[in-house]
């Protein structure tokens, strides 16, 4: 029985048997390199030094000293052993081989419904930036006794038409790269340099953000619980703001004047400060996350998701970063100023003045404004 950790869907299909990308329609020479690729993101996600990450890591150095072994798979016992490869010591050496497999297994459950759902998205646009029509899988095939351990796989195939960022868009900018014969980023430096975001997903997320970082699902519950914030919110400002008529109404003393207009005021403020950003998605489909939500760099935004671009409808916080063409710095997706009110702008870490870019977060790409 095939128990499958995969969160990218197999398509199958007679051409393209449900096992992903069959070896005789995938070079061992991409395999390698998918799977290296995959090792240097994993190496800098701020989860690299957690288990099920290194557990991953094991796999694809495994896939890349055997490629060939990679679709039947390998073993928990040699995942182990790669494992303290990776981390730079034994891990689970005193163990039974029973011990061993439980270990890798938990590890494993732990990659596929945690860690790799936040990191699939950047995976595939990634791998889809890189110029490669292939995204990787993770699967598991349960075994059946002694002689038949569990093996956990690596696979490619080619990335799904209804990935987030394969829209036609994204095709006429990999044909006007082709014409022009260089990517997106590596345009010549200059007032025609375009940057490429990449989404990634939001690190160190406090308790009550952590529900946006995963997806906030605008169904059952979850939506009414929101609905009614907004609506207490709004009540509560509506309330302030009517008594200030009535102070001046029913009192002729400017300090209480004075007293309602400020309350009204900071209630106002603390409403929009805190849920504002949110009301402005349904129109802009993308804003800065509130400040309950933010980080110190001030980077994160909150993303309305809905069909058919997405799965479902949901509200997610996001962070979008490219590399600068100019300095090769960070470029992050921010607040405009004052200078592009109303505007979220890509500016680089080295030069935020200098090195600015529009954003567009359907087409994950911007050209130079400074």
């Amino acid at each position: 029985m095939t128990v499958t950790s995969r969160i990218t869907a197999q398509a199958a299909s007679p051409e393209h048997p449900a096992n992903g990308v069959e070896r005789g329609f995938v070079d061992l020479q991409d395999v390698v390199l998918a799977a290296h690729r995959l090792d240097a993101l994993a190496a800098r996600w701020p989860e690299r030094k957690l288990l099920n990450v290194a557990v991953l890591r094991a796999l694809l150095l495994l896939v890349q000293r055997e490629p060939g072994q990679a679709e039947e798979g390998f073993d928990a016992w040699a995942i182990a052993a790669a494992v303290g490869t990776v981390i730079g010591r034994k891990w689970a050496t005193g163990d039974t081989r029973d011990e061993i497999s439980a270990k890798v297994r938990d590890q494993w459950q732990r990659l596929t419904s945690q860690t790799w759902p936040k990191k699939e998205e950047g995976i595939h646009q990634h791998f889809r930036d890189s110029g490669l029509n292939l995204v990787p899988t993770l699967s598991r095939e349960e075994g059946g006794g002694q002689g038949n351990p569990t093996r956990y796989r690596f696979r490619l195939q080619h990335l799904p038409e209804s990935d987030a960022g394969g829209t036609e868009q994204d095709e006429v900018g990999t044909v006007a790269s082709a014409v022009s014969g260089r990517a997106p980023e590596q345009d010549v430096p200059g007032r025609d340099a375009r940057v490429t975001y990449i989404c990634e997903d939001v690190e160190d997320a406090s308790w009550l953000a952590r529900s946006f970082a995963q997806g906030f699902q605008l169904a059952g519950w979850r939506r009414l619980a929101l609905r009614s914030a907004f609506i207490l919110g709004i009540l509560t400002v509506a309330l302030m703001a009517l008594l200030i008529p009535l102070t001046v109404v029913t009192t002729r003393s400017p300090g209480d004047i004075a007293n309602a207009v400020f309350s009204a005021v900071v209630f106002g403020y603390a409403f929009w400060s805190t849920l504002g950003t949110l009301l402005m998605l349904h129109r802009w489909r993308i804003a800065l996350a509130p400040w309950w939500m933010q980080s110190v760099d001030d980077d994160r935004l909150v993303e309305w998701r809905c069909p058919p671009r997405h799965a479902d409808k949901s509200i997610k916080a996001v962070r979008y970063a490219a590399r600068c063409p100019l300095c090769g710095g960070k470029v992050v997706a921010c607040s405009g100023g004052m200078r592009h009110s109303w505007r979220i702008v890509g500016r680089c870490e080295e030069a935020p003045a200098a090195h600015v870019f529009a954003f567009d977060h359907v087409l994950r790409e911007g050209h130079r404004l400074l």
